[in-house]
């Protein structure tokens, strides 16, 4: 059994190299970017990191298996010579990068001509791509890759580019195009590029759009209605042609909808009853409609329609006896969160079963947002100190503090915007002073800044450093540390 990908193609730009070859002018193109079908062996990837994640043009995505070694199969669309190749590292773990792998190509999927082999290669950073040159290649329509790790059970990689040109004597058109923009509130107007290969004339029909068709190379469509509409383009050269159709390719927003926010699928499972369990049923008798509400709530918090949100379909939920207080696991559209039942029979003595109540709500609003915010890529690992640690860990606690669970008591002059939690959270809530959609539009921009930064967030937004943000934010804090003071005395 394998793990099937059909790469279609929601790039804004095809990246290319022009170079000659025989006095005619051809294009080096990435040729996993034409509706290139990617099988693995692999059938025990983790949500999220399955083979699909190896070509979608995304280097802080990866493909992992829990195995030392892997085969990865490319169907190209038709038969073309490559040039070179490229391989992009994982984000983390660099235990886990390939070693030695070899690079195959055939024609029938039955006889494989060995293209290049590479022994103890070393990636030195995280999501580095490393690219290697093929010589004497023939045209080929399946290439595969035998790739294993060094003394590791687990493998992963972000990203595969096969670069090379069409074969010349295949005249069959390649539909392919881009758009300006895919997704909008309520009404706007979509550019769209024509990139097919080898097509002399074009017809395109546009769901929902107005025109409903057009046969012009470059087309500009308006949308006026919510939704999710398909595009389709027929790319034709005299009698052949070509068809690509992307469903839901525009989302045309609504502002708010949220009568409409789909509600994740629970499991709920309360692993220590009959000990310490008991009394987190106590305290919280309708674990399911807290849940429910808490998700709804961060939602209108992070974002301005429900057609926004990073959709969580399953949610698992379990009470355990743990020393950490509670934790998330997993990534959308399916995650885990545990809370410790035994912190709670911890705290019983010195805190009301009210202030218990809110450590849990407040607790559970903290780990829904890591749930539906979205995530910076290019941002640092996991670690106290990097930007994605901080814009992580901030937004969770901002969230929380919006919601009511925590108090400006906690905040105090110090420490590093990076440091996450109550630290960043109240950097975030004095930010909109400046910007009222501060953290809506601190969310929106993992989007489009790739790779992502504290500097390149707020200079988008702010116009601003962020480091003379945060010394202004300081001086804020100090001056009203002394008003206090003051006060006192």
């Amino acid at each position: 059994m394998t793990q099937k990908i059909n790469k279609y193609l929601l790039l804004a730009s095809i990246t290319a190299i022009a170079i000659s070859c025989s006095n005619e002018r051809k294009l080096v193109i990435d040729v996993t970017n034409y509706k290139c079908i990617t099988e693995s062996n692999s059938e025990n990837s983790p949500i999220g990191e399955d083979i699909s994640k190896l070509t979608d043009n995304d280097i802080y995505s990866k493909f992992l298996t829990f195995s030392h070694s892997s085969t990865i199969e490319f169907q190209i669309l038709k038969k073309c010579k490559l040039s070179h190749y490229s391989i992009v590292s994982g984000g983390d773990e660099e235990s886990r990068d390939p070693k030695t792998w070899t690079l195959e190509a055939s024609n029938d999927r039955t006889s494989w001509t060995l293209l290049d082999k590479q022994h103890n290669v070393t990636f030195t950073e995280r999501n580095q791509v490393l690219g290697f040159s093929i010589s004497n290649s023939d045209n080929y329509q399946f290439y595969r890759l035998n790739l294993s790790t060094k003394a590791n059970d687990i493998l992963q990689l972000s990203e595969v580019e096969l670069w090379g040109n069409w074969d010349s004597t295949d005249k069959n058109p390649i539909a392919l195009f881009s758009s300006d923009k895919q997704s909008f509130f309520n009404k706007g107007e979509v550019s769209f590029t024509n990139l097919s290969e080898k097509a002399d004339s074009h017809q395109w029909y546009f769901e929902g759009g107005s025109p409903e068709t057009s046969q012009e190379a470059n087309p500009l469509v308006t949308y006026k209605s919510h939704g999710k509409y398909d595009v389709q383009l027929i790319a034709q050269n005299n009698e052949l042609s070509d068809t690509i159709k992307l469903n839901d390719f525009i989302v045309v927003k609504r502002e708010g909808a949220w009568n409409q926010f789909q509600y994740p699928k629970t499991n709920f499972i309360n692993k220590t009853l009959g000990g310490n369990g008991d009394f987190y049923k106590e305290l919280i008798p309708e674990p399911i409609d807290l849940i429910n509400k808490v998700c709804l709530d961060v939602c209108k918090i992070l974002y301005r329609s429900v057609d926004e949100i990073n959709t969580l379909d399953i949610l698992d939920y379990s009470i355990e006896d743990m020393e950490t207080i509670s934790a998330k696991g997993g990534n959308p559209p399916h995650i885990n969160i545990f809370f410790s039942s035994s912190y709670l029979m911890n705290k019983k003595g010195s805190m009301s079963k009210d202030e218990l109540i809110s450590e849990i709500v407040g607790v559970l609003y903290h780990e829904l947002t890591h749930g539906y915010q979205y995530s910076p890529k290019g941002a640092g690992g996991y670690q106290q100190g990097t930007d994605f640690f901080g814009f992580l860990e901030g937004t969770a606690d901002y969230v929380r503090y919006k919601a009511g669970y925590s108090n400006l008591n906690y905040r105090k002059p110090g420490g590093h915007w990076n440091d996450g939690y109550k630290t960043t959270a109240f950097f975030i809530d004095w930010l909109h002073n400046k910007d009222a959609d501060f953290v809506y539009k601190l969310n929106q921009t993992t989007l489009t800044i790739i790779p992502w930064s504290w500097e390149k967030a707020t200079q988008e937004i702010l116009t601003s450093s962020v480091s003379d943000l945060w010394d202004d934010y300081q001086a804020f804090l100090e001056s009203n540390s002394q008003a206090n003071s003051k006060q006192k005395v």
